[in-house]
C-alpha cells in the first residue's frame, strides 16, 4: 500500500542522510517515477526534504526535523506500515489506533491539524468487499509471529481437493489480498506462495529461516501474480456485445484485459463463425453479429483470454446479447447451455399456464 511505503520512506529517510531516488526504488521494489512520486507527496505534507540532482545528489531531510515518527514504539510503527487492514488481522489493531493518535498529536504542535481534520471526516477506505467476511485463519498468528522473527517454519498444508502435505518453509513474507492471507515462503530455496486459510497446522522452529539477498516482497508479489494470471488465462476469446453491455462484459470476466477488435477483425471472425452464428441471441429469434453485417454501431467486439473453455461459457452466458466468435467449441458450449435454460423455462411457463 502507498501509505505504508510514505511512512517506511519516511523512516528510512531518518536514518540515512541522503539517498539516491534509484536506490529507494529498488528497496521497495517499485520504479524510480513511483518513488518520485512519493518524495513530491511527502513534500505537500509538509516533510521538509530537499532534492538535487547530478552526480552526488539524491534525496534527504533538513537537519534539525523532527518526525512525528520518533515518537513511536516499534510496534506502533510496524503497524502503521502494515496498515489498518493488516493491523486488525495480525492483533496490532490497538497499536495502530494509538500510532495514528500520536501523530495527530504531533499535527497540532505544527499547525497542520486544520488539514488533517476534513480528511478523518470526509474520507474513509473500506478494505473489505460486499458480502463477504474476512478470514481469520487459526494459523495467522504463528505465522505472523515466524515471519516478524526471522524463523523456520513447520505447516501442514491443504493442497485444494488432494491431502495435506508437511512441510519446512523459510517465511520470507505475508501479503494481505482483499479479505485474504498469503504467505510467501522458501521450499528448498524456491519461493512459493501458500494461502494462510488452508494451512492446517503451524510450528515456529528455533533454527533462523534462510532468506534470498535482494528479495523484496513487493516486487516478487506483483511479478508472481502477474504469471499465475497469465498461467490461468490461456484460452484466446472473441466476441461481440452490446454496447449497453460492455460493462457487464467487463464485470463478467474480472481481470481480463479486453483488446477491442477493430472492423477488420470482426469482419474475419463474423465470416468464419456465419454459417453457424451461434449465440444466445440467435437462440431467442435475435439478430447475430454475423447476420447484421459487417459493421454494426449497436455493438461492439472484444479480444480476451479467458481461463478455460468451461469457465468462459459459464462468465459469457450471464452477458445480455453475447456472441461467441471463436473458439468454436465455445460457441457451441453457449449454445447448448442456452438451449437448455430456454427449454427448461419454457416447460415451466407451460405448466403455469395449463389448467390445473
Amino acid at each position: 500500500m502507498r501509505s505504508s511505503r510514505l511512512v517506511a520512506l519516511l523512516l528510512e529517510l531518518g536514518r540515512a542522510p541522503v539517498a539516491t531516488a534509484s536506490q529507494l526504488a529498488a528497496h521497495h521494489g517499485v520504479s524510480v517515477r513511483t518513488i518520485e512520486r512519493d518524495i513530491a507527496a511527502l513534500q505537500s505534507m509538509g516533510v521538509p526534504l530537499w532534492t538535487r540532482p547530478g552526480p552526488g545528489g539524491g534525496v534527504g531531510l533538513v537537519k534539525g526535523w523532527r518526525s512525528p515518527l520518533t515518537g513511536l514504539t516499534v510496534p506502533e510503527l510496524q503497524a502503521l506500515i502494515i496498515g489498518e487492514a493488516g493491523s486488525r488481522g495480525l492483533g496490532l489493531e490497538a497499536e495502530f489506533q494509538m500510532a495514528r493518535l500520536k501523530m495527530l498529536a504531533a499535527t497540532a504542535t505544527t499547525g497542520q491539524s486544520a488539514a488533517v481534520k476534513p480528511v478523518q471526516e470526509r474520507f474513509l477506505l473500506d478494505h473489505e468487499a460486499w458480502f463477504t467476511e474476512p478470514e481469520h485463519p487459526g494459523a495467522l498468528p504463528t505465522v505472523a509471529q515466524a515471519v516478524w522473527s526471522g524463523h523456520r517454519l513447520r505447516i501442514s498444508y491443504q493442497r485444494g481437493a488432494g491431502g495435506a502435505v508437511n512441510r519446512k518453509v523459510d517465511p520470507l513474507g505475508l501479503v494481505l489480498k482483499g479479505e485474504h492471507w498469503y504467505l510467501v515462503a522458501a521450499h528448498r530455496r524456491s519461493a512459493r506462495t501458500y494461502r494462510v486459510s488452508r494451512i492446517r497446522r503451524a510450528e515456529e522452529l528455533p533454527e533462523a529461516a534462510w532468506r534470498p539477498e535482494g528479495f523484496f516482497l513487493a516486487q516478487h508479489w506483483r511479478d508472481s501474480r502477474a504469471e499465475f494470471e497469465a498461467s490461468l488465462r490461456t484460452v484466446p476469446v472473441q466476441v461481440t456485445v452490446p454496447i449497453t453491455a460492455v460493462e457487464l462484459l467487463r464485470a463478467a470476466t474480472p481481470g481480463a484485459a479486453m483488446r477491442r477488435l477493430g472492423a477488420s477483425s470482426c469482419a474475419t471472425a463474423q465470416a468464419v463463425s456465419s454459417a453457424g452464428a451461434i449465440s444466445a441471441g440467435s437462440i431467442s429469434g435475435g439478430t447475430t453479429a454475423a447476420e447484421g453485417g459487417l459493421v454494426n454501431p449497436e455493438r461492439a467486439g472484444f479480444e480476451l483470454r479467458l481461463e478455460s473453455l468451461e469457465v468462459a461459457a459459464s462468465q459469457l452466458i450471464s452477458v445480455p446479447g453475447v456472441e461467441v466468435l471463436s473458439p468454436d467449441a465455445l460457441r457451441h458450449m453457449v449454445l447448448v447451455r442456452a438451449e437448455e435454460l430456454v427449454a427448461r423455462h419454457r416447460r415451466a411457463a407451460g405448466a403455469r399456464r395449463r389448467p390445473g
